[in-house]
């Protein structure tokens, strides 16, 4: 077996490497070897030589060249059994190979493809058209390579970034639940001395009548500020349970059905207010939440609308770009919207206790329901003129991302 020069030219590919592409020329008739071994060196290539299909599988080994040329009709191991040898290797899945093959032998053309050649060439063989097509096949094997390389790359990032991730949830669920302990930990530690305060006023309740005016108001004080940190609590532990980000339940919604029962809920506390509701569609969301959504609105349009002679709210829907807007108006009190940035925060609050009983976190709640349904929430208002809260549901993409 010949040895031939590797690296006295620049590759035909173009290749940073200074060598020449090595094609292994596996011919049993020597004279063909000759021939094949002079045109191919004349276009360039590096050319070792093997007899048959097993010197073939064993020059492969010393050699691996860039390229095999394959002669169909050998002694002993033929180019179909060397060939589907060959690509049985991991190392010689992508080796281009090419098989020489009699003029118009439909059926050796079809064995050689099955066998895994990547292309053939009939004999006699056009000398130019060979160093083409052995050049094509080389370029063509750079690109698939650097593609495989690309996708391994590609693959390994991804399970990086996915490792990266699961670990990241892990920690996210870790934190969620030793959250849920903080939250269960502080309601039952603040819970309780809120109880024996209360249950101490009770005691001077029982004997209130040696007490003064001034006394039994600051007892009354007492019980008040008691029963406000008790409501407190129970809408931080609201707020806490809707921010956790529980997978939703999502189901095809009749929003008005929604509208009637939180009208229905609250309705005994505001007899005399004028409520008007517009006809409203049905949505995809979660409808344990979204009527959250509706009792905070609609509650707040009428308790700031209370105090108006004719106190009146009204639910409805707005179409804007395609998007069904819903909105909760009402008559009320009204705030300033240079106060907006803040409206939707936790325990923000525009109005005195005295005046609008609250928590303030109402709103927060809302906001961040609509949001996790993809959606967006924001107010129009001004003092003593009332307020518009508008906010839109996202499509069932934008949902799903938020639904885990």
């Amino acid at each position: 077996m010949n040895a031939a020069a590797r690296n006295d030219t620049p590759s035909l590919l173009g290749s940073a490497a200074s060598r020449k592409p090595v094609v292994l020329v596996v011919e049993d008739e020597r004279t063909q070897r000759m021939i094949l071994r002079a045109a191919l060196e004349r276009d360039g290539f590096a050319v070792e030589e093997a007899v048959n299909g097993l010197d073939g599988l064993r020059a492969f080994e010393s050699i691996r060249p860039d390229i095999v040329l394959m002669d169909v009709r050998m002694p002993g191991m033929d180019g179909f059994a060397a060939c589907a040898a060959l690509r049985r290797r991991p190392d010689a899945e992508r080796l281009p190979i090419l098989m020489l093959t009699i003029l118009n032998d439909i059926e050796s053309i079809n064995r050689a493809y099955e066998a895994g050649a990547t292309d053939f060439i009939t004999k006699p063989v056009a000398w130019p058209v060979l160093g083409h097509r052995l050049r094509y096949m080389l370029r063509a094997s750079k690109a698939f390579n650097e593609l495989a390389r690309s996708e391994t790359e590609l693959l390994q990032r991804v399970a990086e970034r996915t490792a990266e991730l699961n670990a990241a949830n892990a920690e996210l669920e870790a934190a969620n639940s030793e959250l849920e302990s903080f939250t269960y930990s502080v309601s039952h530690d603040l819970r309780a001395p809120l109880r024996a305060v209360r249950g101490f006023a009770a005691m001077l309740k029982i004997g209130a009548q040696a007490l003064d005016a001034g006394e039994r108001e600051l007892l009354e004080r007492i019980f008040s500020h008691t029963q406000h940190m008790s409501t407190m609590i129970d809408d931080m532990l609201r707020f806490s349970h809707v921010s956790r980000g529980n997978t939703l339940s999502l189901e095809q919604v009749d929003l008005a059905s929604l509208v009637a029962q939180t009208i229905k809920n609250q309705r005994a506390e505001y007899l005399w207010a004028t409520i008007k509701v517009a006809p409203l569609p049905s949505a995809r969301c979660d409808a344990g939440l979204m009527q959250q959504v509706f009792e905070n609105l609609i509650g707040n349009a009428l308790k700031y609308s209370a105090k108006k002679e004719a106190p009146e709210v009204e639910i409805g829907m707005d179409v804007s770009d395609g998007k069904n807007i819903i909105f909760v108006r009402d008559n009320g009190a009204g705030f300033d919207l240079a106060q907006a940035p803040t409206l939707f925060g936790v325990f923000q609050r525009f109005h005195a206790e005295s005046e609008f009983p609250g928590t303030g976190v109402g709103l927060a709640i809302v906001k961040r329901i609509v949001e996790r349904h993809g959606g967006r929430v924001w107010a129009q208002s001004a003092p003593g003129a009332g307020a518009t809260f508008f906010f839109t549901l996202g499509d069932a993409a934008q949902i799903a991302k938020r639904t885990t």
